[in-house]
């Protein structure tokens, strides 16, 4: 496969993925407007974290709604980057492993009442970045993240499963140092995708017609 049509099927799966988990405003934006030209794909090893929630029979509502400020608020504290919610389920990006770990960890303590199921999985994954509303904003792609997904469905309820390459099988410990490559775009990206969901759905995105 070239590059032209390797180059083809990430804007595919990048088109895909905006269209179902953020505001159509956004990918008229980004996929019809001035912002198409901002679109680039960077290479990177990367630990995902997916979790997937449900509250526990005869539970309310709220608990779902603490869980993920909860969600929020950890993410946050860790440095990750969080794709917007799409059926009860999370996606957090990190560079350091053992920063993904302790996050997942701290969800678990804090998943009082939410049945949850959280996968941690390392490996090299496709970064899209884009700029929407005059910021950077960056989301993995690839199979990544179906696989932290798949990691995350063999936890058992209230459970955490961590995947091989993401400790040190000499020692079954978790890897602390994150790789040294780092792009200064990537600084320059929001934390937090999932804000952009919000943001464009309150506020709005200006389009502008090619």
């Amino acid at each position: 496969m070239d590059a032209n049509q390797d180059t083809a099927l990430l804007l595919e799966a990048l088109s895909d993925k905006v269209l179902h988990q953020l505001p159509p405003a956004v990918w008229k934006d980004l996929f019809v407007g001035a912002e198409r030209d901002s679109i680039r794909f960077e290479r990177r090893r990367l630990t995902l974290v997916h979790a997937e929630a449900g509250v526990l029979p005869g539970e309310p509502g709220s608990l779902t709604e603490s869980f993920y400020q909860d969600l929020q608020r950890l993410n946050g504290r860790h440095g990750g980057r969080l794709d917007p919610y799409v059926n009860a389920t999370a996606l957090a990006t990190f560079d350091d492993p053992g920063a993904a770990v302790r996050f997942a960890l701290e969800l678990q303590r804090a998943a009082q009442g939410v049945a949850l199921r959280i996968g941690v999985a390392s490996g090299v994954c496709t970064l899209a970045f884009f700029r929407v509303q005059g910021r950077l904003w960056c989301t993995p792609l690839g199979t990544q993240p179906a696989r932290a997904a798949d990691v995350a469905a063999s936890a058992d309820v209230g459970g955490i499963v961590i995947s091989p390459e993401t400790c040190d099988p000499t020692d079954f410990s978790v890897r602390l140092r994150a790789d040294t490559h780092a792009s200064l775009d990537f600084h320059d990206s929001e934390i937090d995708l999932s804000t952009l969901a919000i943001d464009a759905a309150i506020d709005g995105v200006d389009i502008v017609l090619a």
